[in-house]
């Protein structure tokens, strides 16, 4: 008995990778800024019965305020005493009790409704933007859209006007009801073409709405007057930002500081030790509850340690920034970093995320010290930033009876010896929320 048979068999070698729970705590952890990193820490704190956390010594003020700044553009402004951080953090905590204190007492608003109005309140963002859902606020309190609606109204008769608004449009319409002084068409601007009033776009307006193009001009510039965020604080509080790296040269030597003594630690709780040692029974419990300890602290120390190599790299590849400021940033990559420090580009991209640092001349954002590049005539790449700054420049300096076309910047910066097409320029001109040159001369004769 002869049996033909034929086998084939097709061998396929498949290399995968699998993330253990461990590089997935660390990479988590690793793309926290330090206030996320600081109230995950707390929630950890309060989940693992192992942790104490030490709170984040606020004692000495001035060391604060030596590593934080208020972070504008690319500058920083400095603060001489700690009375003026003290009362940003005063005022911070006091935003809710402000707006409890205006609830009115002689509506006598049913419990579910007060509670409404409150959560409401607690989920309003730091510029007083309503920052939930009202089909998830009505499914939550086993009310219909309509009445979450109308307890929504209320919250935005309090001050400041503009509270609760739930976008941009929203803000701008209820500061327009207001105002007694409004244009009669400036809710109509809002509510239909808010975009051709971001854009100057006067002729079509004009013809819309059948009205002269002074009158029109009017109605943009009282709209552009409105403000954009309804927050009554000092704006600049909100941009009160602490590094979680700084470099200082001293004598000569570059000093990069880690600012981990500016967070809440973290130790072992002793005494819980010892009682849950005492009972067999809470082994696997206790196990498990260590594990998680130390998970959370090697973490931590490998965010900083990430931090510091990256930061340590950073000051050879850009030394000319860190010497002179912005304007001598050299173009680079993610990649870049991540071949030289052996990780891979994702992990460096988590680990700038919201991070920011600071150096003799101000804070910066981590992500804006890799910027795009553009070879110019001699060969070497010019940041897109330092292109953008430039355009700015221009502008600034601009004379305002006659300003500068794309193509006239376009000229001015190969005379810098920067080629770029027209249309990039336009661009990059857009995307500084510059208008151009047919729109700026309106402005310019207000």
């Amino acid at each position: 008995m002869n049996f033909d048979m034929n086998f084939n068999v097709n061998l396929t070698q498949t290399l995968t990778q699998k993330l253990s729970m461990e590089q997935v705590q660390h990479l988590a952890i690793l793309q926290l800024s330090s206030v996320e990193l600081e109230s995950y820490i707390r929630e950890k704190a309060n989940e693992n019965p192992l942790l104490t956390l030490i709170e984040a010594n606020l004692q000495s003020m001035d060391n604060l305020i030596e590593l934080s700044s208020i972070h504008t553009s690319y500058r920083s402004g400095n603060y001489a005493n700690s009375e003026f951080l003290q009362s940003l953090i005063v005022e911070k905590h006091s935003d809710v009790d402000f707006l409890i204190e205006q609830i009115p007492l002689n509506m006598n608003l049913s419990p579910t409704d007060l509670k409404i109005l409150k959560y409401l309140i607690d989920h309003l963002d730091h510029n007083y933007f309503l920052d939930v859902d009202l089909n998830e606020v009505a499914d939550k309190f086993d009310v219909d859209l309509f009445h979450t609606e109308n307890i929504l109204q209320l919250l935005q008769t309090f001050e400041p006007i503009g509270v609760g608004a739930r976008d941009l449009k929203e803000f701008l319409l209820l500061q327009v009801q207001n105002d007694p002084d409004a244009p009669c068409l400036a809710a109509d601007f809002i509510c239909n073409h808010l975009e051709k009033v971001a854009n100057l776009s006067i002729k079509f307006l004009s013809s819309y709405y059948k009205i002269s193009v002074k009158e029109t001009q009017n109605i943009i510039f009282y709209i552009k007057s409105l403000r954009p965020v309804p927050s009554v604080q000092n704006p600049a509080s909100e941009e009160y930002i602490i590094p979680d790296i700084s470099v200082e040269k001293i004598k000569n030597e570059w000093i990069i500081n880690t600012q981990s003594q500016l967070k809440s630690s973290l130790t072992i709780n002793e005494e819980y030790v010892e009682l849950l040692k005492q009972n067999d029974e809470n082994e696997s419990y206790f196990q498990d509850c260590l594990k998680d300890v130390m998970l959370l602290m090697y973490g931590i120390e490998q965010r900083d340690r990430t931090l510091y190599k990256l930061t340590r790299t950073l000051l050879t590849i850009q030394s000319d920034f860190f010497e002179k400021g912005m304007e001598s940033l050299e173009p680079i990559n993610l990649k870049d970093i991540a071949v030289l420090l052996d990780l891979h580009e994702s992990t460096i991209s988590r680990a700038i995320k919201n991070k920011y640092l600071k150096t003799p001349h101000g804070i910066y954002s981590f992500k804006s010290l890799f910027p795009k590049g553009i070879a110019n005539k001699s060969g070497k790449k010019d940041s897109v930033m330092l292109i953008k700054q430039k355009i700015a420049n221009y502008v600034d300096n601009e004379d305002k009876d006659s300003p500068l076309t794309d193509q006239q910047i376009t000229e001015k910066l190969l005379q810098e010896d920067i080629k770029i097409s027209r249309r990039t320029v336009a661009k990059y001109r857009e995307a500084l929320n510059i208008l151009n040159s047919d729109k700026r001369i309106y402005l310019y004769r207000q």
